[in-house]
């Protein structure tokens, strides 16, 4: 970078930058404390606190995960957590995991059983093993290898001790869900009770919405009482402004010229003669290889370019020319290069098919393959003998076991070297030819081969000089100073929205930035973005300037931050507006509905009376209203002769039942019950988000990371 550069040369500078850095580290250590957090917990969970150095251990054991390091540190915390929600729900059902449970469930588990390690002469496993092996691991600590490997031992018993932990817990809950009888009872009532009614139906659609408009008192009010659902994390919005530091148009034709000039013979200055000299171009160069490792910004390959690796217009025009012609300069990307033909050739290959005879043990043969490889190879032999170009097609689909059997056994085209060497050394021989069929063996198994076609594409061997177009120092110098000078302005007062179309930049924003995030859309992982928004010193309106990872500029406007709490008013409108204005409608209906019987209550609101036979949960579509579980599992706790008004999901039901048909009596139950355990015990996976949202968990990951 220009800056850095510009720095390098005034070492005076770089001495004072550095000297007021660590001047400012030390100071804001003093008054900030270690690290900058609340002592050195990285959280506690009911209490029990998470050492920043366990959990620094911790993530050091996730350094060959590939994932960010933010998500390194989610992994962790989520792990230490769970391991701690699991230890406290024990101690309170007072269960104890103990070392004789961690060492029964090591001795069963199936990778220390299968170890070599830890078996005898026999082949068997040997706990006497495993604790010599465990005993020479505790006595051999007097090395940093040893040491390492003994702690490495002590994470996988606690591991162990913490995958028990959960399991027992998880078991303990499992085995208390059980649906008793008379539960079943009641869901096979449930499920074969029906009434047949005489019902009138009024849709809420009948009150009109500017009857029950819905105020934000009682939005407000809703939301406090379903607080769970409405409650958000901190979060923060911010604007910006990116900065992309890339060559300027005078950047792309200097390039250009300078990788021009190379082709013909030319003068150069040379510093050690103090004289100009003649050098040779790249058309008059002997040694293409040489003359491409001093003056490309892309080492030298030998491969063949076929049509799909360069540019279209590049390799049509260059299969025109004559070897030792150079084109160029063309642009490939974020290069500009001139390309010399060395040689022209070609690329061949071949199209085949085959029938494969696999056996017990090949390669990939599949479960239902029992022949061994003997009776395999008399298969083949024979019949290899009735095989030919006419009936090849139809032999592969009776005969192969490889899955090209449902296409006559044709792979298609393949290079040189794609193919097992044996199938490929008989299809690329020159003395081959088209039509043949031979039978060769592979790994795969025995293959009956026909070989199809033969082509060669067209190919160029060619010295490659190319230049990277970078921005150069100049441009880079104005591009950090226009975002220096734009931060600036924003500081001063300017609105990013004003001060961007003033000087036709694009501004951006990105809203929901939670503190634990680290991608900013627009901007990539951005994680000192995200912690900046989250200090406590900023605030609304705040404005940095950010170096980005890529080498451009960010300039970021705080624009909101937003505590824990309820979500605002108007994100929860459209969802709760609805619900509230359906109550209300259904509070009209109710109020219009009068009489005692439903023919009154029907003519009250001007409804006809329908009838519907047999509704239940199973069959719970009405005449009017349409379908609606909920009035049909609600009609179960009404009597024979009652009427009932109900509220469903498009209106108000107001239902006679007029005869109950009861379930059929049957005098076991068991079905019943065993489905409704089996229904507890597929929740029981619910049980740690359970203990979780029971417990107190203070996370100060955000202060560390």
């Amino acid at each position: 970078m220009a800056i850095l550069a510009n720095i390098r040369n005034r070492p005076i500078y770089l001495i004072m930058i550095i000297g007021m850095a660590l001047f400012a580290f030390v100071i804001g250590g003093i008054f900030k404390g270690s690290n900058g957090s609340n002592g050195s917990n990285i959280g506690a969970v009911n209490g029990e606190e998470i050492s920043s150095k366990k959990f620094s251990r911790l993530l050091e054991a996730q350094k060959n995960n590939r994932n960010s390091s933010i998500q390194k540190v989610k992994t962790v915390w989520n792990n230490v957590v769970r391991e701690q929600v699991y230890k406290d729900a024990l101690e309170k059902a007072g269960i104890v995991v103990g070392e004789k449970d961690i060492w029964d469930s090591m001795i069963t588990n199936s990778a220390i059983q299968n170890d070599q390690r830890f078996k005898d002469e026999t082949g068997l496993f040997d706990e006497n093993k495993l604790k010599e092996y465990i005993a020479t691991l505790q006595d051999n600590t007097d090395t940093p290898q040893g040491a390492a490997q003994w702690k490495g031992w002590v994470d996988y018993e606690a591991s162990i001790k913490s995958q028990l932990e959960q399991s027992t817990y998880n078991d303990l809950v499992k085995s208390g869900l059980v649906a008793s009888l008379k539960e079943g009872e009641r869901e096979y009532k449930s499920e074969n009770t029906s009434s047949d009614i005489d019902m009138a139906f009024v849709p809420y659609s009948s009150i009109k919405k500017d009857e029950v408009a819905v105020t934000d008192a009682e939005i407000t009010a809703y939301m406090n009482s379903h607080i769970n659902e409405f409650t958000e994390e901190a979060n923060n919005a911010i604007d910006f402004v990116k900065f992309e530091v890339k060559p300027s148009a005078s950047d792309i034709e200097a390039v250009k010229n300078k990788i021009a000039v190379l082709i013909t013979d030319h003068e150069e200055w040379n510093n050690a003669a103090k004289r100009k000299e003649n050098v040779l171009g790249f058309v008059n160069a002997k040694n293409n290889k040489e003359f491409v490792t001093t003056n490309s910004d892309i080492s030298y390959s030998d491969k063949l370019y076929l049509k799909k690796d360069l540019p279209t217009n590049v390799f049509d025009t260059l299969m025109t020319k004559q070897v030792g012609f150079v084109y160029g300069p063309y642009r490939d990307g974020e290069y500009f290069k001139i390309a010399k033909i060395t040689s022209k050739d070609g690329e061949e290959s071949v199209s085949s098919s085959h029938i494969l005879i696999a056996y017990k043990g090949a390669s990939r043969a599949k479960e239902e393959v029992t022949r061994t490889r003997d009776e395999a190879e008399a298969f083949a032999k024979n019949l290899v003998k009735e095989v030919n170009k006419n009936n090849f097609a139809d032999k592969a689909k009776e005969n192969s076991d490889g899955p090209s059997a449902t296409k006559g056994g044709d792979l298609g085209f393949y290079k040189q070297g794609q193919l097992a060497k044996e199938f490929n050394d008989y299809i690329f021989d020159k003395n081959n030819k088209i039509g043949q069929i031979k039978l060769v063996e592979t790994s795969f198994g025995f293959h009956i081969i026909k070989i199809d076609d033969k082509k060669t594409d067209p190919g160029l061997k060619l010295a490659i000089v190319a230049h990277k177009i970078d921005p150069s120092e100049e441009t880079e110098s104005k591009i950090y100073q226009d975002a220096e000078s734009f931060a600036l302005e924003l500081t001063n007062g300017k609105k990013i929205e004003e001060l961007a179309k003033e000087k036709n930049y694009k501004k951006s924003s990105a809203k929901s930035i939670k503190i634990l995030d680290e991608n900013i859309g627009g901007l990539g992982n951005q994680r000192d973005i995200v912690k900046w928004t989250f200090e406590n010193d900023n605030r609304v309106g705040a404005v940095k300037r950010f170096d980005l990872e890529n080498g451009d500029y960010a300039v970021v406007v705080l624009n909101a931050k937003k505590n824990k709490g309820l979500i605002s008013i108007k994100e929860a409108k459209s969802k709760i507006e609805p619900i509230l204005i359906k109550e209300k409608q259904a509070t009209l209906i109710h109020n219009k509905i009068s009489g005692t019987t439903l023919e009154e209550m029907a003519k009250s609101v001007n409804k006809p009376v329908v009838s519907s036979k047999e509704v239940s949960i199973s069959n719970a579509t009405f005449k009017t209203g349409g379908k609606d579980v909920n009035v049909a599992g609600a009609l179960l706790y009404v009597k024979e002769g009652d009427t009932k008004v109900i509220d469903g999901d498009r209106g108000v039901y107001i239902i006679k039942v007029t005869k109950k048909n009861k379930a059929y009596e049957i005098k076991n139950f068991s079905t019943y019950s065993n489905n409704l355990t089996n229904n507890l015990k597929n929740r029981s996976g619910k049980v740690y988000d359970a203990l979780k949202e029971n417990s107190e968990i203070e996370d100060n990951r955000a202060l560390f990371y």
